[in-house]
């Protein structure tokens, strides 16, 4: 199942913040981008997630796990259903047809058919390349295989026919950290030692390097 996040500030009732997600276990946790769910980790008090089938069925979500360096979030919701998206095993070869679902602008669900063409080689964070129009509203949603596997998140457009994917298996990882530990309510707590344990591994690479005089 796809379904539109919603962000919505408590006193107004307005959507702060739109994005997509997508099913991927059976217990109701609900894959999406981080920035699309920001505002409740900085201001919980002031925002709540709803997410969004059609304007018939709208159900309450709980944010449950976030990883900030891949821009990634786990939600969960009950009532869900137990039907969710098999998450790629084996790499893509490059050229491979993939399809990417989500609520473009806000004006209903889309497959934006295009090409997997390879990971970024350019950005600190794995991207992979997708040959597709992502447009805002989509953030979150699943780039699948014909098979109907997930190969990447959809997290951002370089312009016409240029998108980015988060490569699955950081979805996988954070899937682990959910299942295997109990969370921490202060998420962020949790943002700031990723953080800080990123910035310390590569520091110290730099550090190992061999320097050239």
């Amino acid at each position: 199942m796809v379904y539109q996040v919603r962000v919505i500030n408590i006193a107004s009732g307005d959507k702060t913040s739109i994005g997509s997600g997508f099913q991927v276990s059976a217990d109701g946790h609900i894959a999406t981008n981080f920035h699309v769910v920001q505002l409740l980790v900085n201001k919980p008090e002031k925002y709540r997630i709803e997410l969004v089938v059609d304007e018939d069925k709208i159900m309450p979500a709980v944010l449950v796990a976030v990883d900030v360096l891949h821009d990634l979030a786990i939600v969960r919701v009950d009532g869900a259903g137990s039907k969710s998206f098999a998450l790629l095993a084996d790499p893509l070869a490059k050229g491979e047809r993939i399809y990417s679902m989500g609520n473009p602008r806000d004006l209903g669900m889309t497959i934006i058919e295009g090409n997997f063409n390879g990971l970024v080689k350019t950005l600190r964070f794995e991207r992979l390349l997708f040959s597709g129009s992502l447009n805002p509203g989509m953030s979150g949603g699943p780039a699948f295989t014909e098979h109907g596997e997930v190969a990447g998140v959809n997290v951002s457009t370089g312009g016409n026919q240029l998108s980015f994917l988060v490569p699955v298996k950081h979805l996988v990882d954070l899937l682990q950290r959910v299942n295997s530990a109990p969370l921490s309510d202060d998420l962020k707590g949790t943002i700031r030692q990723d953080l800080l344990n990123e910035q310390d591994a590569f520091y110290r690479a730099r550090i190992a390097e061999t320097w050239s005089s």
